[in-house]
Parts: structure tokens; C-alpha cells; sequence
């Protein structure tokens, strides 16, 4: 247990029907007096904290220790929430008084603190990820975070309070759209900066701003949605199939050349992938269909990867070059014994997950890979 006192300061008011003190503190300080009351059925049946995901918790510490995950050149984050359950480890003194609002010292007593104890002196009840690593890590040789934080603190709340409040802040926050933010994201920094570190991101802006890109217009990148028009693939799920062709697209992943100028040649070859699916399943192509849905597309995504690379050892890249092959998944029998449609109530309807991505995937390519005439003149040139 560590010694001595730790002062805060902070502003006495009411937050709805909660009184708090609401300040500013190092992030390192803020950790060093609190703890999380996590849920375990064994262990501490009576917590309520969700397991802690390290890799999201990193991700925090390096984002103010660091700066790592900025956007711009600025960082911030909301407050940390605290609750303070045993009182005997706080005092709190008047500083000064001003129209009605009090300004007061808070001071830890820090050795009455053992934060290895199931449950904590001062309760995390919003900011357990930002401060699990805030101390630092010396195996890791991460430094203790002094970035200041703020912070809303209350006093000597009931664990049953405590725990309906964490509900309601959790509850009531909206995660924000990821498509939203990829977009502000593409937005927010420069053409050959995104084509160097995401060129799956910037690729699936271009099919959605490009006038020859068939998924023009039909794009939902955040924000408001516009009634008359028919967005029906978001930003993600777009770039996300575009990182699976990339994957499974061994030579177009590896195109020679800087990024600025391999990136608008694989999305040209993207492109063109995908007018050729258009063309192939034109009657498909809207948005109750399944072959722009989970499953279908991004199966679609893994048999493109395939067929650039096949259009690329020709070098004929053209989309009626590329239709020759997306033809052939008219023809795909499906290991149930049915053959492939893209309803909703059709046979795709068992295929789940990324396991359905595979095994859907694997079946469009016994079709696509049948012998065909370019197959037989590379096999009449093997000794």
C-alpha cells in the first residue's frame, strides 16, 4: 500500500439527483486510488464491472501515454467516474466559496487504500480500460500516464446505487456508427496518407464517389440517411470486402510501385471486379438481395481476390475479361445439392459467420476455377 496523502481538487455541485465533485487529476493518480469491482461468480459474486479486455485497455494507455490511435494532433476523452464507498479514506475541506459554487480539497489517505482486495475503497464506476494501465506496466517498461484527466467523483454511494448507475451510463450511451467514422476518418487526412497505411479505406470511398463505380450512390457512410435514395451497403461492410479481395488477392496485393500508384491501379482492378458481378447479377443487384450481404458478399469479396489475380496473369483486366469468370458462379451447386440464389429465404440461409465465408467461398470457386482453355494451354507447356 503506498503512503502518505494525495490532494485533488474539485468543484461541489449535483449531477440530477446524484451530489458530485467534479475536478481534473492525473490519470496515474486517479488509478492509484481506485479499483474496479469486477463480477466473478466464484470470486466476487456481488461485482458488476465486465471483465477487462487488455487489448482495449492497451489501447487507452498508449493513446495518453503515447498518442497513439490520434486522428489530429489533439487528444481527449470524457471523465472518469469514481466512486468513493469508504469515507474513512477521504477528507474533504472547504477551499473557497464563490456565487454559490464551493471549491474543496480532496485528500486521500493513501495507505488506508489496498486496491488487491476484491472489493475497492474508491469503486471505478466509468474508465476502468483508461486507468487499468494509467500506473504503468515496469515489465513492459510503460511509464506511469501523468496526462490529467477529468473526473466526476461521488461520495459514499450504496454498491446497489452504485451498480444501477453504471447500467444507466452504459445503457444510455449510443455506440457511434463505424462507418461514420471511417468516413471522418478518410476526411480527416491526406489522399496519399490513407492510400500508404489504408488502402482498403480508400478504395471503398472511391467506389462510393466514383460515377463508373457500380456501388455508386449506394454507399451509407454515417450521418443522416437520405429517404429517396437506396444505401444498401454501409461503409465498413465495404471496406471490409475490400480487404478480403486484398487478402485473397495475392498479386494484387503485392503490385509493385509506391502507394500512390498501386493503390488507384488496385482499385481500378476492383472496380472492374465488380462491374463484372453487376453485369453477371444484374437482377441481384438491390438491396433485399443476400449477394451484397454478410455472407454472400463477402464470400463475392474472396472470389474476387481470386479472379483479379487470374485477369492479372493474363494480363487482360478489362470487365468483360473478368465477367468470364464471375459467369461461372451462375452455375455453383451448392454442397446441399441446390443450386445458388441470393433470397433471403434460399439456400444461403444456413451459412454463418466466417466459417459460412469459407465454405460459401470454397464452393463459388469450383465453379470458377473450372479447365478452361487457359488452364489447358498452361498445363501444354509443363515438361
Amino acid at each position: 500500500m503506498a503512503k502518505g496523502k494525495l490532494e485533488l481538487y474539485a468543484i461541489e455541485g449535483q449531477s440530477f439527483d446524484v451530489p458530485t465533485y467534479q475536478g481534473y487529476g492525473r490519470l496515474c493518480d486517479l488509478a492509484s486510488i481506485s479499483a474496479p469491482d469486477t463480477f466473478d461468480e466464484q470470486k466476487n459474486p456481488k461485482g458488476y464491472q465486465r471483465d477487462l479486455d487488455k487489448s482495449h485497455a492497451t489501447s487507452a494507455y498508449k493513446y495518453a501515454a503515447l498518442g497513439e490511435g490520434m486522428l489530429g494532433d489533439r487528444r481527449l476523452w470524457s471523465e472518469i467516474v469514481l466512486n468513493v464507498r469508504d469515507t474513512t479514506v477521504l477528507n474533504i475541506e472547504p477551499v473557497q466559496k464563490m456565487n454559490g459554487t464551493a471549491l474543496v480539497k480532496l485528500s486521500f489517505e493513501l495507505e488506508k487504500i489496498d486496491n488487491t482486495l476484491a472489493t475497492p475503497k474508491v469503486a471505478r464506476v466509468d474508465g476502468n480500460h483508461r486507468l487499468h494501465f494509467a500506473q504503468g506496466v515496469p515489465e513492459k517498461n510503460w511509464g506511469p500516464v501523468e496526462a490529467v484527466s477529468p473526473f466526476l467523483m461521488t461520495i459514499g454511494l450504496d454498491v446497489e446505487t452504485e451498480q444501477a448507475l453504471f447500467k444507466d451510463i452504459n445503457d444510455n450511451q449510443k455506440g457511434m456508427n463505424t462507418s461514420h467514422l471511417d468516413h471522418i476518418v478518410y476526411r480527416s487526412r491526406q489522399s496519399a496518407q490513407i492510400q500508404e497505411k489504408e488502402p482498403e479505406l480508400w478504395i471503398a470511398e472511391r467506389l462510393a464517389e466514383d460515377p463508373e463505380s457500380p456501388f455508386h450512390g449506394l454507399v451509407y457512410r454515417g450521418g443522416a440517411k437520405d429517404q429517396g435514395t437506396k444505401r444498401f451497403i454501409n461503409l465498413r461492410s465495404l471496406k471490409n470486402g475490400v480487404e478480403l479481395i486484398l487478402n485473397h488477392g495475392h498479386a494484387l496485393r503485392v503490385l509493385p510501385g509506391p502507394a500512390s500508384y498501386t493503390a488507384p491501379a488496385q482499385y481500378s482492378l476492383i472496380r472492374n471486379y465488380w462491374k463484372a458481378v453487376e453485369k453477371t447479377w444484374k437482377n441481384e443487384w438491390n438491396k433485399d438481395s443476400l449477394l451484397l450481404k454478410g455472407v454472400g458478399y463477402r464470400a463475392m469479396s474472396v472470389v474476387g481476390g481470386y479472379v483479379i489475380d487470374r485477369c492479372l496473369a493474363s494480363a487482360t483486366t478489362d470487365v468483360k475479361d473478368m465477367e468470364a469468370f464471375v459467369a461461372r458462379t451462375q452455375k455453383t451447386q451448392l454442397d446441399s445439392g441446390q443450386m445458388l440464389n441470393w433470397e433471403k429465404e434460399g439456400p444461403l440461409g444456413s451459412f454463418g459467420g466466417m466459417k459460412g465465408v469459407g465454405d460459401l467461398a470454397d464452393q463459388l470457386l469450383k465453379s470458377v476455377t473450372g479447365i478452361d482453355e487457359s488452364s489447358v494451354g498452361q498445363l501444354a507447356k509443363i515438361p
